[in-house]
């Protein structure tokens, strides 16, 4: 069966830049890490895994490379697995900065392992730097190609840990503000206490407020919040 036609272009959120990215404490060093490696001064080989997030910081990458005139790539594989890699990867060594986002996707996919590892080995010779992001350590992926499932471990890795609730509750104030939304403690307190506690869908949540309040022409008050949530 052919693989589908390639997309015209692979468009980065506009959104998922640093500047959008709540950062807490215990994150600012991983941050830190890839703002270098975005700008050409970190390291060379990046793998990132752990709870959500991920997408946003490599798409962030990409944008922070791209200011600064280098050239990025983001692959998403959940989008681009049943795509010809080999097309998706040609002169990937001539980049900046590669990033594939959820490699755990390409295991058993014997194309995709394959150009990966030819590509990761190609990029041995250039500059060019790759990020790579997952949902498991790298020691817990289940590669086919036993060289490829090295050459990962070898990266230097970082996780991106959960949120705590406090860290939620401010991450839901910190979306909430740079949308321009006015969110108090005590309604950012019902909602985080009437939604799944994750951050996904807080802000999930955040955004189907914001759009009922603009509709509605009303900010966000506790009685407004309970009568959107029971819509």
């Amino acid at each position: 069966m052919p693989s589908p036609q390639l997309p015209l272009a692979l468009k980065l959120d506009t959104e998922a830049t640093f500047d959008n990215f709540y950062t807490p404490e215990g994150h600012r060093l991983l941050v830190n890490q890839l703002q270098q490696q975005a700008a050409g001064t970190g390291e060379k080989w990046v793998y990132l895994y752990g709870a959500g997030g991920k997408s946003h910081l490599l798409q962030a990458c990409c944008h922070l490379a791209e200011s600064e005139g280098r050239y990025a790539r983001y692959i998403p594989l959940g989008e681009l697995i049943d795509f010809d890699p080999e097309s998706l990867l040609e002169g990937a060594e001539y980049l900046d900065l590669l990033c594939f986002d959820d490699l755990q996707l390409i295991a058993g996919h014997d194309e995709w392992e394959r150009a990966v590892f030819n590509c990761y080995n190609r990029m041995l010779a250039t500059s060019a730097c790759m990020l790579v992001s997952s949902s498991l350590a790298h020691s817990q992926l289940t590669l086919g190609l036993p060289d490829l499932q090295s050459r990962l471990q070898s990266l230097s890795s970082y996780r991106l840990s959960d949120l705590n609730e406090s860290e939620r509750m401010a991450a839901l104030k910190f979306k909430a503000n740079i949308r321009g939304i006015l969110v108090s403690d005590a309604v950012a307190e019902y909602i985080y206490t009437r939604c799944q506690r994750d951050a996904k869908s807080l802000f999930d949540l955040l955004n189907v407020l914001d759009r009922l309040s603009l509709v509605e022409q009303r900010k966000l008050t506790i009685p407004f919040v309970k009568q959107a949530m029971a819509w």
